[in-house]
């Protein structure tokens, strides 16, 4: 008889793990709390809009790529259409300074040059190594080759495994300083983080999928399906069963229980290691992780359905405020505006989608009765806040709001048990930099996990491969061979 898996949570990494478990002749189950696949690669459906979450580029998405290979046997890749962007961001200050970061090296050059002529020793730099950068394609399984192969860009991860702020305080110009500081995300993060996305757009190995985020998972889970695989909605988890130190199944919220030889735990790292396994197969460690690791921050997402054409805005557009802007509690120094407007399976002809993200502190929204009066309001002003500072760089838009859709960090917890909101699991900072974390606890056999709180950085390629390394060491526990 096969051994059995039951796997916790259908995102990325959990359906990933149950495509790999099937293909390597386990029976498996996947459980998962909500009502469609996907965990936080997902999108939503309003009055003809799609408000999509998730992914602004798939980094492997160039055909004869490692992760394109693994992406293709998950189903992935058939079919699918990709866009390929000519820039990262536009990013705008108050006082008429805007810059473009172009994917192309030389491009970006003549503009970063074009802002500051005297920091042309630092641009030529970073555009050579951007232009290296392109060539460096993400392994799967981190062989003695594939090290051999990083060699040729070790220098540059030390260079710019400081934060982005580390990094750009060589640079003369103080405009050309903000500008950059601005387009390449938040504070305290490896630069080496969005210099790599960049150059992987660059190199057309990170393009965006027409069509969106939930396709995407909806694909993998079909793939999942025709492999013979099961897998349960409305299945929330509450606790994981161990019996001799060995895990044994998991207790769902309705009181029933399920059992298998194994338990692949693709959830919340937090809440699987702390709540359901109560802290008991942790060590000083693991909890240094949870105590000093910085996670993505939690977020308020809010999306604009817009009757009007959206092709005279940027298709990311940062703006950069003179005077922090506090918007829920938060001081917000920037706020970056996506356009939408290259995948028009998202809107009605004619019209465009633009979603944005900010900076959100978590205690404040808990703090509000989830879905009371007060809750709606302040989520409403929050959204029409936001709108407010966008039409104040494009008035034409201030009539042309159709509907507006506004996600807390309660949405977050509510949807995916994400930690604190956090949407992305743990940042790439200098005391992260290519930190894999374990996928098995101390003492406890029978259970892994996979996701993003065991890789740095979150994202599809992370979740997708951890879900795929945790079927491969169990192959390897059983002695058995593992495909693909």
């Amino acid at each position: 008889m096969a051994p059995s898996v039951l796997i916790i949570g259908g995102g990325m990494a959990g359906l990933s793990a149950g495509c790999f478990a099937r293909m390597n002749g386990f029976e498996t189950e996947i459980l998962e709390m909500h009502t469609i696949p996907g965990g936080l690669c997902t999108a939503w459906n309003r009055k003809g809009y799609t408000f999509d979450l998730c992914i602004h580029w798939l980094c492997g998405s160039k055909p004869g790529t490692a992760l394109y290979q693994v992406y293709d046997k998950l189903g992935l890749m058939e079919g699918r259409r990709f866009h390929h962007p000519d820039s990262w961001a536009t990013v705008r200050d108050g006082h008429g300074n805007e810059i473009t970061l172009y994917t192309d090296p030389e491009r970006l050059y003549d503009e970063l040059i074009r802002i500051s002529p005297d920091d042309k020793p630092f641009i030529s730099r970073l555009c050579k190594d951007i232009q290296k950068l392109s060539r460096m394609e993400t392994s799967v399984d981190m062989t003695i080759l594939d090290i051999i192969r990083y060699i040729p860009y070790f220098s540059l991860m030390k260079r710019y495994k400081p934060t982005v702020h580390d990094v750009l305080s060589e640079v003369k110009s103080p405009v050309l300083r903000d500008l950059l500081t601005a387009g390449f995300g938040w504070e305290g993060q490896s630069m080496f983080f969005p210099l790599m996305g960049l150059a992987m757009q660059g190199a057309k190995n990170a393009g965006y999928p027409i069509g969106g985020s939930l396709p995407c998972a909806e694909a993998i889970e079909k793939r999942y399906r025709d492999l013979g695989g099961t897998i349960r909605y409305k299945s929330k988890v509450t606790a994981i069963i161990t019996e001799k130190n060995r895990a044994k199944g998991v207790r769902l919220a309705d009181g029933t229980e399920r059992y298998a030889d194994y338990v692949i735990s693709c959830a919340d790292g937090h809440t699987t290691i702390f709540d359901w396994l109560k802290g008991a197969y942790c060590d000083d460690t693991i909890r240094g992780y949870y105590q000093n690791l910085k996670p993505f921050p939690p977020i308020v997402f809010i999306s604009f359905g817009l009757n009007t054409d959206l092709s005279h805005i940027p298709k990311d557009l940062t703006i950069l405020f003179d005077n922090p802007v506090e918007i829920a509690g938060v001081k917000q120094d920037t706020i970056s505006y996506r356009n939408h407007v290259h995948d028009p399976t998202l809107y009605p002809p004619g019209k465009g989608v633009i979603t944005t993200w900010i900076t959100a502190d978590y205690s404040y929204w808990d703090r509000l009765p989830y879905q009371s009066e007060t809750y709606r309001i302040e989520k409403d002003n929050v959204g029409r806040e936001v709108f407010a500072l966008l039409c104040q760089q494009y008035p034409d838009l201030s009539e042309r709001c159709e509907i507006m859709d506004v996600a807390t960090p309660m949405t977050f917890v509510r949807y995916t048990g994400n930690w604190k909101g956090s949407y992305e699991g743990w940042q790439v900072t200098p005391d992260s930099f290519f930190l894999d974390l374990p996928q098995t606890l101390p003492g406890l056999s029978g259970f892994s996990m996979a996701g993003q709180w065991i890789v740095t950085g979150g994202g599809i390629p992370g979740a997708v491969l951890s879900g795929r390394k945790a079927l491969k060491q169990m192959c390897s526990d059983l002695g058995k061979k593992f495909v693909y």
